[in-house]
């Protein structure tokens, strides 16, 4: 299942790259994220939380940044495994960013995630539906976040 969108960001490009390379930061944005644990150079462990239609779900996910070029993209992989074994996903996420103006910033972003499982019954039309929800939680976290540091240092 191929997941792609595009937001913006009322930030400067060098503040938001830094912000994504931050486990913790970025867990604190991810809907249902209940823990973030460094494990090593650029990889990390999270417990994630999610509903899908009627099936409540907790994950164990491990995600490696690959790639990190800075200020314009980083490239992850993931896998999880739901905890009580109703299902596993792997994911491959590009996110690339570009500067519109100053304090404003583009983030696109694509993932190709394959799900088994029970989960997967569920098809690709109610699963690209939870994403996309995410995906729009996410971001609006992102900018709520990066608000508020800009906010405070003022």
């Amino acid at each position: 299942m191929l997941i792609a969108e595009t937001f913006t960001v009322p930030t400067t490009i060098e503040n938001l790259y830094e912000f994504l390379l931050d486990a913790q930061k970025v867990g604190l944005c991810i809907p249902g994220c209940e823990s973030v644990e460094l494990i090593g150079e650029n990889e990390y462990d999270s417990i994630v939380k999610t509903k899908v239609g009627i099936i409540s779900a907790r994950f164990k996910v491990r995600t490696k940044i690959e790639e990190a070029t800075p200020h314009s993209l980083i490239r992850t992989v993931g896998q999880g495994k739901e905890i009580r074994n109703l299902g596993h996903f792997k994911q491959k996420t590009e996110i690339k960013l570009k500067s519109l103006a100053e304090n404003k910033t583009e983030v696109f972003y694509q993932a190709e995630v394959s799900i088994v499982g029970r989960l997967a019954t569920f098809g690709d039309r109610i699963m690209k539906s939870k994403a996309k929800k995410m995906g729009k939680e996410f971001a609006d976290a992102v900018k709520a976040k990066l608000n508020q540091t800009r906010t405070f240092n003022s």
